[in-house]
């Protein structure tokens, strides 16, 4: 099933790259040969995670390094080639796996670490498991906090980690409200991600809430990253509940001390996507269709399709789109 690395440096290489800060163009791409300890992939479906992507195409993150750079960091595909042949780990050339790379996933082929690869079980589900780092960044922090049935919880921010992440509460049987300011977004979680939604492009969410939730919730998971809501979210906490970090936060965070002081809260600060059980965990889950990504997924395109879809993330068109998959089994 594997195809060869000879064969694989002669066919194109498609590649999505982002050219120059906040452009991107369809082209090809150098294969970089694997090493030990890395294989290379054929991918057939990558995911888009629109925030990291954008701050990379944006220059406001390095993750991918300065243009031009391929973007993307997760996917799902058949391993192609070992680094070193001798040390496979229970992986076999033409086997299915997921990975979370840095060397960018927008492209037929990519390289991936065997420790960041992780096998998938051949379902017809199995595409969706090209978005698994949103709802892994979401099982870790759920995992993190302690989530259990009966807890009130609050997901500030409905993004596609801030889904997943409403969603994975109430699969353990939270009683959640997610808020956000698109109208777009909220329709979305409302249906499949959250027993509540609140629109806080006008007021805050401590606002709408107070009067139902007087003593707060148990646990305020703030997913967004942005500075201001931090303040917000801890007036939404209960007296020794739990505040959940998941945003990533640039430059240095501040907040009224008393407000978490007083409340004697308990802070979480989840990072990256969790350990691999965790992940292979949500991988599963996916496949078997407990956890159902497709209603999250706002387009799925042929890669021939990606650099006009993939513009629109660099005008106000961005909040209509939701999860993004990009199909490259006819790149090669």
């Amino acid at each position: 099933m594997g195809v060869k690395m000879a064969n694989a440096k002669k066919a194109m290489n498609p590649s999505l790259i982002i050219h120059e800060l906040g452009k991107v163009k369809l082209g090809e791409r150098e294969l970089r040969t694997p090493q030990p300890g890395e294989v290379l992939i054929r991918t057939e479906f990558s995911g888009v995670s629109v925030g990291t992507e954008m701050a990379g195409a944006h220059g406001r993150n390095l993750l991918w390094g300065n243009p031009p750079f391929t973007p993307g960091y997760q996917g799902v595909g058949r391993i192609v080639e070992f680094g070193d042949p001798s040390k496979k780990g229970n992986f076999e050339e033409g086997q299915l796996v997921a990975y979370f790379t840095g060397a960018g996933t927008h492209q037929a082929f990519t390289t991936a670490s065997l420790e960041r690869t992780h096998p998938v079980n051949e379902s017809e589900l199995y595409k969706y498991v090209g978005l698994f780092v949103q709802p892994s960044v979401g099982a870790n922090a759920l995992n993190k906090a302690k989530i259990k049935s009966g807890d009130s919880v609050l997901v500030i921010g409905q993004g596609l980690i801030g889904q997943a992440t409403a969603l994975l509460a109430m699969m353990r049987g939270a009683h959640v409200i997610a808020t956000d300011v698109s109208k777009e977004r909220l329709a979305v979680a409302e249906k499949y991600c959250a027993h509540r939604v609140i629109n806080t492009s006008k007021s805050s969410a401590w606002e709408q809430l107070e009067k139902d939730f007087p003593k707060g919730f148990d646990v305020v998971i703030e997913s967004t990253g942005v500075l201001p809501l931090v303040e917000d979210a801890l007036r939404c906490t209960k007296f020794e509940g739990t505040m959940v970090f998941e945003g990533h936060y640039a430059g240095d965070l501040k907040f009224e001390f008393n407000l978490a002081h007083r409340k004697q809260l308990n802070a979480v600060f989840p990072f990256f996507i969790g350990e691999p059980s965790s992940r292979e965990s949500v991988i599963n889950q996916i496949t078997s269709g407990h956890l159902n990504l497709q209603p999250l997924v706002s387009h799925e395109i042929n890669w021939r399709e990606s650099e006009a879809v993939y513009s629109k993330l660099f005008t106000p068109e961005k909040d209509s789109m939701n999860g993004i998959l990009i199909d490259w089994r006819d790149a090669f």
